[in-house]
C-alpha cells in the first residue's frame, strides 16, 4: 500500500471511528476548514423532510447540518461495514438504525460515504443511499404500512 493510501486510511477511520463513537469533536478535527460536504442532493416534493440534505462548505456548515440531523433523529447504532481506500479516495459503508424523534418510527439503511483526503484532513464528503426508508419514517409511515 502506498504511503498515500496509509495516510488517507489512517484518516478515514478516525473519521469513521469518531462517526460512530459519537465524537463529533474529533469527527469535526479530521475535517479540512473548507471541505466540500454534498449530502445528497435535495430533491422537491420527494425529500424535502430531510432538513440537513444539501452541499454545504466548511466545518462549520457541516456541524449546522449535524445539529439539525441529531435535533431530528436519534442514532440506535452506526457501524462502519466496509472501508476501501485508494490513494486519496476512501470509500466507507456505514449501517445505520435510528429513529426520528417527531414520529417514533425507525429506519434502518446502509451509505456510501465517499472520502477526498488531502494534507491529513477530508476536503471533500459525499453520501449515497437509498433516502426512502428515512423519508418513511420522517412522514411516519411504519415499515411494511402503505402511505394514504
Amino acid at each position: 500500500m502506498s504511503n498515500l493510501s496509509e495516510e488517507t486510511r489512517k484518516v478515514a477511520q478516525r473519521w469513521f471511528d469518531a462517526l460512530t463513537g459519537g465524537d463529533f469533536e474529533t469527527a469535526l478535527d479530521t475535517l479540512d476548514e473548507n471541505v466540500e460536504w454534498i449530502n445528497y442532493t435535495p430533491v422537491p416534493g420527494y425529500n424535502d423532510d430531510m432538513k440537513w440534505i444539501g452541499t454545504y462548505r466548511g466545518r462549520d456548515a457541516v456541524l449546522g447540518t449535524l445539529q439539525i440531523f441529531t435535533g431530528a433523529v436519534d442514532v440506535k447504532s452506526e457501524k462502519l461495514v466496509d472501508l476501501v481506500v485508494d490513494g486519496e479516495q476512501a470509500a466507507g459503508v456505514i449501517h445505520e438504525v435510528s429513529v426520528v424523534k417527531e414520529t417514533g418510527v425507525e429506519f434502518e439503511i446502509e451509505f456510501i460515504q465517499w472520502l477526498t483526503v488531502r494534507g491529513g484532513r477530508i476536503v471533500r464528503w459525499k453520501s449515497y443511499t437509498d433516502p426512502s426508508q428515512i423519508i418513511r419514517a420522517l412522514r411516519g409511515d411504519k415499515p411494511g404500512e402503505v402511505a394514504a
